[in-house]
């Protein structure tokens, strides 16, 4: 007797290891992990405490049962992996809704094909887990796409319906099963819970869809915008033409006047004769950027203008060639938002506004350095991310995901400084030696 119960015990605690594999080989598809380990031993040691207990000295209803192990397995989730908590939840409640739709599913199995050990709770679980396992792989092998935990709070929201809802009806036709235990409500029950799980499961294909589309309007946004870039900055070129040919028309009928105006010591109006050519603006526009790049040129020129109408100095040390071997899209998706954030930063000061950009294309590698005032306090993650403190954070912090996927691709690297009071310091290095 006693000899059984080390022994069920002991393959309890197996269980519950296997239980902690299935945790990790399923939440490390979707997440990653945090640095520090010791926040996720705990959660890891609350969760396998609560998975043993609740198999051999917890006995609570089942609500009570399924309540608590969701806010366990969140819980270890919170302290274990990086993300958005609303990403967390709907993964935490699908893991718990598949898994208990597979001992749903094995407990009909055993009744039906081996009832001599359906009895057995050990048996049980192992089967299940050994379904649950082969589910897993199957998503690992399918499922890969990182922009899965960027999306909105507002899509969550609405797919944690569907895993909840299967832990609701699942648990009421258990019990209905229970009570009327027959062949005929079992089979109906299976078939219940083989609907349900692929119900789940397509959970994660809507959300790889929902991804792609996210994806897809966000990098139409940066096209619109680079294309609305470049044309204003072609426009502005044309009109330099236009001027410049003005100017040479205009030349010679000019120098005439001033030399009369010389002649006849009239120095006077020939300052001011001067000073009216130069007001025309014909000799007055200097673009901040020449490199010939036209995605840097157009992006620069546009967040010089929009600097200048609010009174903030802007200075750049552009360094690159015309073409260089990174993505268009990438550029101005990283550029872009920067400038962006910094003229923002910029506008709230009192004082001494400025924006500092500095662009160097060095051994195929290209530099990119942002400095700019700012008033505030900058929010970071734990592995010293920026985080968005704007108040449309959800979109903003997408974009600001955006800015380090794209440095990403090419192996690049962000840092920021901000050390000095009311200075910020970004520094941004993109490799060109990454092939995609």
């Amino acid at each position: 007797m006693w000899t059984n119960r080390v022994l069920m015990c002991g393959i309890d605690i197996l269980l519950c290891l296997w239980a902690v594999y299935l945790f990790f080989f399923y939440f490390d598809i979707f997440f990653a992990r945090k640095r520090k380990r010791y926040l996720s031993v705990i959660g890891i040691t609350l969760f396998v405490i609560w998975q043993f207990g609740i198999t051999t000295i917890i006995s609570f209803p089942a609500y009570i049962n399924i309540a608590v192990t969701i806010m366990f397995t969140f819980l270890a989730v919170m302290m274990t992996y990086e993300g958005r908590w609303w990403n967390k939840g709907v993964f935490v409640i699908t893991f718990n809704a598949i898994w208990m739709l597979m001992e749903t599913l094995c407990n009909y199995i055993l009744i039906t094909y081996c009832p001599q050990y359906a009895a057995v709770r050990q048996v049980g679980s192992f089967v299940s887990k050994i379904f649950f396992n082969a589910v897993i792989l199957a998503l690992k092998k399918v499922f890969t796409d990182d922009d899965i935990k960027e999306l909105p709070v507002r899509y969550s929201i609405l797919l944690v319906l569907i895993p909840t809802g299967s832990i609701y009806i699942m648990n009421n036709i258990f019990m209905l099963g229970f009570a009327n235990n027959n062949g005929r409500t079992r089979i109906n029950s299976t078939f219940t819970v083989l609907i349900l799980l692929g119900m789940n499961i397509l959970i994660f294909y809507v959300y790889m869809k929902l991804a792609d589309d996210l994806r897809l309007r966000r990098m139409a946004a940066v096209y619109e915008q680079q294309l609305e870039l470049c044309e204003r900055h072609q426009q502005e070129r044309e009109l330099s033409m236009l001027q410049l040919r003005d100017i040479k028309h205009n030349m010679k009928n000019n120098l005439i006047s001033i030399l009369a105006y010389a002649e006849n010591k009239e120095y006077e109006k020939m300052t001011g004769f001067i000073e009216e050519i130069m007001g025309e603006g014909g000799m007055v526009i200097a673009s901040i950027s020449n490199s010939g790049n036209i995605v840097i040129d157009s992006l620069i020129g546009y967040w010089y203008v929009t600097a200048q109408n609010k009174k903030i100095i802007f200075k750049t040390d552009i360094c690159i060639p015309m073409i260089m071997p990174f993505k268009g899209a990438d550029l101005s998706l990283i550029l872009g938002y920067l400038l962006e954030n910094a003229v923002e930063a910029a506008e709230k000061v009192e004082e001494n506004k400025y924006i500092n950009v500095k662009m160097k294309f060095d051994k195929n590698n290209l530099l990119l350095f942002v400095d700019n005032s700012y008033k505030g306090k900058l929010l970071k993650t734990r592995d010293n991310r920026l985080k968005s403190t704007k108040s449309d954070a959800e979109n903003h912090g997408v974009g600001l995901a955006s800015v380090y996927r794209a440095v990403a691709k090419y192996h690049g690297s962000v840092v920021i400084e901000d050390s000095e009071p009311g200075k910020f310091k970004i520094r941004i290095v993109l490799y060109s030696n990454v092939q995609e």
